[in-house]
């Protein structure tokens, strides 16, 4: 008898149980509340990203799904995903999808949208908060293809600047950006009339903006910020230098691929256009790095798991490092703990070399003989 009522009492505990984690799960706090983009702004925002017939349109945040079902009924989209926590907004998310004749191509996901996966997005379409962006913006990096287009109603990246900004009615802003390659490292290539001229392109990268030098045999150019233009995978740079003896401006123009950038150079007051091929230096960035600052020895360990890049501080524990970007050999990350600092380095063998918070900052690869002491 005892163990039926022992039985009996377990099932009760498990049913209240049960229903406190439903009702501690239906109120879960929302990342941003609901408020409805005005169909207007709707409209900018998929007109500035360019979307099309072989887009595909991920809306974090998607509310009543109106702007997903925007992107493939107005805008002939390959198709749409919306993604968010509310289970009644997804609900009414396929009501319209359904009124709207196009429930085919939509999906509605009730979920985190930090955890969901948006890697074969070409567009994402977000109206978060300011602090919910900055959350989201490493993992834009992370999953997203390069080429690929972000568009944000009213609220800004931070430092990361916008590629375009557009108002609407004078009152609604709209931000636009194109995930950048990495280019970030060491470039080299041949040039000259027989291939006699070596190049040697070293770049630093911050999201899109792009600085550098360009060597010329033992001559050197400076690339300045605005001498350089990164959109997606075409980058494109400026200069001024030596060519037969007079001073001339050079153009590059190349496609971004991998280790490789593919395209045209043009010198001013020549006719035609050259071919231009430059290799990056191999750089290896996953490993144990190791400086010292403030008297104290870090260390920041890169991994990559299933194709993307994180960073961890190891000093006690691992601790991952939310606001954390590779781009090519170029690696930028902020530490916020005893004051904000923001990182910046390109590897160059076992050194990553760069700054933080604008002075001069070295660290060194651990060996793995050297880690397992």
């Amino acid at each position: 008898m005892w163990r039926k009522h022992v039985a009996v009492w377990f099932a009760g505990l498990f049913f209240v149980c049960s229903l406190f984690a439903i009702a501690v799960a239906q109120k879960r706090p929302l990342d941003v509340p609901f408020v409805p983009t005005p169909p207007e702004v709707v409209k900018k925002m998929l007109q500035m990203a360019n979307v099309g017939k072989d887009d595909i349109v991920y809306d974090l945040g998607c509310g009543d799904g109106r702007i997903v079902i925007a992107a493939v009924r107005d805008f002939n989209a390959k198709r749409g995903v919306g993604v968010d926590l509310d289970p009644q907004r997804i609900r009414e998310s396929n009501e319209n999808a359904r009124k709207a004749g196009v429930t085919e191509k939509v999906l509605f996901i009730e979920g985190d949208l930090f955890k969901a996966d948006i890697r074969e997005a070409t567009v994402v379409t977000l109206y978060l908060l300011p602090s919910v962006n900055l959350r989201l913006r490493p993992k834009l990096f992370r999953e997203l293809k390069p080429g690929s287009r972000v568009v944000s109603h009213d609220f800004d990246m931070g430092d990361w600047e916008a590629d375009k900004v557009e108002t609407v009615d004078n009152y609604h802003t709209v931000y636009y950006w194109v995930i950048p390659a990495g280019v970030a490292g060491t470039w080299r290539w041949a040039g000259g009339p027989k291939g006699e001229q070596q190049f040697r392109l070293e770049l630093t990268q911050v999201f899109q903006k792009v600085k550098g030098m360009l060597f010329v045999g033992k001559a050197a150019t400076e690339i300045r910020e605005t001498d350089a233009k990164l959109v997606g995978r075409q980058l494109s740079f400026t200069t001024v230098r030596q060519v037969g003896g007079q001073q001339v401006k050079v153009t590059y123009n190349g496609q971004v691929n991998g280790d490789t950038i593919e395209g045209t150079v043009t010198i001013s007051g020549q006719a035609g256009v050259r071919k231009w091929v430059a290799k990056r230096d191999p750089a290896t960035v996953e490993g144990t790095w190791r400086w010292a600052e403030g008297g104290k020895q870090l260390l920041l360990t890169i991994e990559r798991r299933d194709g993307q890049y994180f960073g961890m501080l190891v000093n006690q524990g691992r601790e991952q490092i939310d606001d954390f970007y590779v781009w090519g050999a170029g690696v930028q990350f902020t530490i916020e703990r005893d004051g904000k600092r923001t990182y910046n380095g390109v590897v160059r063998g076992d050194k990553l070399i760069g700054t933080v918070n604008g002075e001069a900052w070295v660290a060194e690869r651990v060996k793995q003989s050297a880690r397992r002491r």
